[in-house]
């Protein structure tokens, strides 16, 4: 029996959820919802499933075994909190919650939950992610020194709606991401950041700054100011570094006598994502990214902001 899934959501990437289920073989995708009626007959309309504006009752009528929710950033707890609470599985698009409150009052609901939690940590299932961590587990750059990400873009969510900054928006993927390469959370970490835009709440620059355990140095630099997308990383070691694009999904070994680009066979990193999420629906297994590695990074996230680095005067 498929898995039958819904989506919570139905702006630019609920509906990319819709698009992407109807690809994964043990899912059937089911029913959409949205508390904008129009949104949510839309989407179901192109792909001929039942719309909802209630998450409760289209989780009972349609015996949902899980949901997507892709909701704006300040409603994504109270979205898996009413999904956890009428017994379906729940994924929950980054950054999950926005405040320490919420992160603690969500682990209380996934603890009692019958269904499973995963966070949608979707560069995890980028193929560049996963080569770069093969390629430093296999000794290729030697023993790990330092990670410099960078993360940036022109286009602040605050224009539409998003009440976060940057960091819960952009620094959270990079933050998730070293912490899958190191295999650790940060012993130590700060930030500074500024809203240079001066408009709507959140900062829209932020850079952190991290030490992991192993004596790993890292930074994160993200903004919403740069006019183009950039998306990289530099994973550095003794013996040498990986460059790595993640829109591209190239990763390039770079050493003192040579450069190598691995082929990398290209993948929709949601489509692996939403995968990977109905596969342990089906098993009915906790995913190894789950609440806890949520736990650990959004901790991380919110420990950096609140050790902020004063850089005035």
């Amino acid at each position: 029996m498929p898995v039958r899934v819904g989506v919570v959501g139905c702006g630019w990437f609920g509906s990319a959820h819709a698009r992407v289920y109807r690809t994964v073989s043990d899912a059937q995708l089911v029913a959409v919802m949205d508390v904008v009626e129009e949104n949510a007959r839309r989407l179901a309309e192109a792909y001929h499933v039942n719309y909802y504006t209630s998450i409760e009752e289209m989780i009972r009528k349609e015996s949902l075994d899980a949901v997507s929710v892709a909701v704006t950033p300040q409603y994504l707890f109270q979205a898996a909190r009413d999904a956890l609470e009428a017994g379906a599985s729940v994924l929950v698009e980054k950054p999950v919650v926005v405040s320490k409150e919420e992160l603690r009052e969500l682990e209380g609901l996934v603890r009692r939950a019958s269904g499973l939690f995963m966070p949608g940590f979707i560069e995890l299932f980028n193929p560049a992610v996963s080569t770069a961590k093969s390629l430093l587990e296999g000794g290729r750059i030697g023993t790990l020194l330092s990670i410099w990400s960078r993360r940036v873009g022109r286009l602040p969510k605050k224009s539409i709606g998003w009440r976060i900054g940057v960091s819960l928006d952009l620094a959270i993927h990079e933050m998730y991401v070293q912490h899958h390469m190191v295999g650790a959370p940060p012993s130590r970490i700060s930030s500074y950041t500024a809203n240079l835009l001066e408009r709507g709440e959140g900062e829209d620059l932020a850079i952190f700054l991290a030490r992991f355990p192993g004596n790993v140095v890292s930074t994160i630099e993200t903004n919403w100011l740069t006019p183009s997308g950039i998306r990289e990383a530099l994973i550095m070691g003794d013996e040498g570094s990986l460059v790595l694009s993640y829109p591209d999904q190239v990763v390039r070994i770079e050493s003192a006598e040579r450069v190598e680009q691995p082929r990398i066979r290209r993948r929709e990193p949601l489509q692996g994502e939403l995968s990977y999420f109905v596969d342990h629906v089906r098993k009915g297994k906790d995913p190894e990214i789950g609440f806890d590695l949520a736990k650990e990074v959004l901790t991380s996230l919110f420990e950096g902001l609140e050790r902020r680095l004063d850089l005035e005067g």
